[in-house]
């Protein structure tokens, strides 16, 4: 099983982020990757949140080895090609280490609606409007990664093209994602988790996908000692972990880590 470590940029200054990553680039976490928000997700906001892509440009020149991305980059945010552009130059500046998160955004009366409310920015209310969204913005991203080297004018292209992944909280996503040959990621502890992952094994196996599927949940020093958290996800054929840091203490606990490696 893959590790993997999610920050929340907004719980230390940008400095602190700079030197975890520096830690971290060469273990015991195979990607870092940091949010798409417009506000703090905490109700009084001590650092800013940061862009993701503003970030993760800082972020390369901070590192090696250390694979990043986006989980994930809100498509209601930013428009297709603006998406593709964005990743095509981190594909070049992290040298082919960059993987594209995406996710359909929440629903209007969610909890995370009100940093859209707050900068007009429409939300769709039918879930199934918003996943169709997304299914175009993937389908126009790739074709600007895809687009003919002579074409005029010219758009530069990505070396290789990111790999995406999707966050998912239905099958019917999870069934999308398995068609565009897309890896997903899940809630850990999600209601209908084991559906879910059916559903995208299912349609991975009609369409010749590769399976990859992750999940996500908090970070506890608790998994350093004991993988009793991480066990039935392993039995689940989970093949990757993604650590959330969701106090300021777990940046320090993250620095200490040292030489760790998980089991």
């Amino acid at each position: 099983m893959i590790f993997d470590l999610h920050v929340n940029q907004s719980l230390v200054p940008y400095e602190e982020l700079y030197e975890l990553a520096e830690v971290i680039d060469d273990g015991p976490f195979q990607t870092l990757w940091v949010l798409d928000h417009f506000a703090s997700l905490q109700e009084v906001a001590q650092h800013a949140m940061l862009d993701p892509f503003v970030l993760l440009g800082a972020l390369a020149a901070k590192t090696q080895s250390l694979q990043l991305g986006i989980l994930v980059a809100n498509v209601v945010n930013r428009r297709p090609a603006v998406l593709a552009h964005a990743s095509t130059s981190l594909q070049y500046m992290t040298n082919h280490r960059f993987t594209l998160g995406l996710g359909a955004g929440a629903s209007p009366t969610s909890r995370f609606a009100d940093e859209h409310h707050s900068l007009g920015i429409e939300l769709q209310r039918k879930m199934s409007d918003r996943h169709a969204y997304l299914v175009e913005s993937v389908q126009a991203i790739r074709a600007v990664w895809q687009r003919d080297a002579q074409t005029t004018p010219l758009i530069v292209t990505p070396p290789t093209e990111p790999p995406i992944t999707i966050g998912v909280n239905s099958s019917q996503l999870a069934v999308f994602a398995a068609q565009m040959n897309c890896s997903i990621n899940i809630r850990w502890n999600h209601e209908k988790l084991s559906d879910i992952i059916a559903a995208y094994r299912n349609e991975a196996t009609k369409c010749g996908t590769q399976e990859n599927i992750s999940v996500w949940m908090p970070w506890s020093m608790d998994h350093t000692e004991t993988q009793g958290a991480i066990t039935p996800l392993a039995d689940q054929g989970i093949d990757r972990v993604i650590f959330l840091t969701t106090e300021r203490q777990h940046f320090s606990e993250l620095m200490n880590l040292g030489n760790f490696s998980f089991p």
